[in-house]
């Protein structure tokens, strides 16, 4: 057994995938480059063009004994500097990126998770009043399970 919490392997496993995103390997883009975490970057002047933000949504439990049943929401924002030309189509490369390198390999995540990720909706980025930003964002639960008082793989 691992020492690292499994939730933790599963975002790290998703950072993984899409650190692989760059044009020498395939990709249309290579926002693998700029991956936040749990924030959507600004994108400002000294930025790049393009990034992906990695957050964790409120997740869902019930229990089974001594087991928790978890489904964990992980929202993958792709994001470009609206100042581009043609910014939403950049993003819809990107989107299609993520796609890939989130579903193209094993969906147990390498066994982090119960049956398979799920992939959910695809959704606009809402844009707050000043933004220079745009994006889209799609949705994956990953089902998992821990031991009470055990997060550990």
């Amino acid at each position: 057994m691992s020492d690292t919490p499994r939730r933790r392997a599963i975002v790290e496993a998703f950072q993984t995938r899409l650190g692989a995103i760059a044009v020498a390997d395939g990709f249309r883009t290579d926002a693998g480059l700029h991956i936040f975490l749990q924030e959507t970057p600004a994108l400002g002047d000294d930025d790049p063009d393009i990034a992906i933000a990695l957050l964790t949504r409120a997740d869902e439990s019930s229990w089974q004994g001594e087991h928790v049943m978890l489904r964990l929401p992980v929202e993958i924002q792709a994001v470009a500097k609206d100042s581009l030309d043609a910014p939403w189509l950049l993003v819809e490369d990107l989107l299609a990126d993520i796609k890939t390198a989130v579903e193209l390999e094993d969906r147990t995540l390498g066994g982090l998770v119960r049956r398979q990720i799920e992939r959910g909706a695809t959704v606009t980025v809402e844009r707050a009043e000043g933004s220079t930003v745009v994006g889209l964002s799609i949705t994956y639960v990953a089902p998992y399970t821990e031991r009470w008082g055990h997060p550990e793989v």
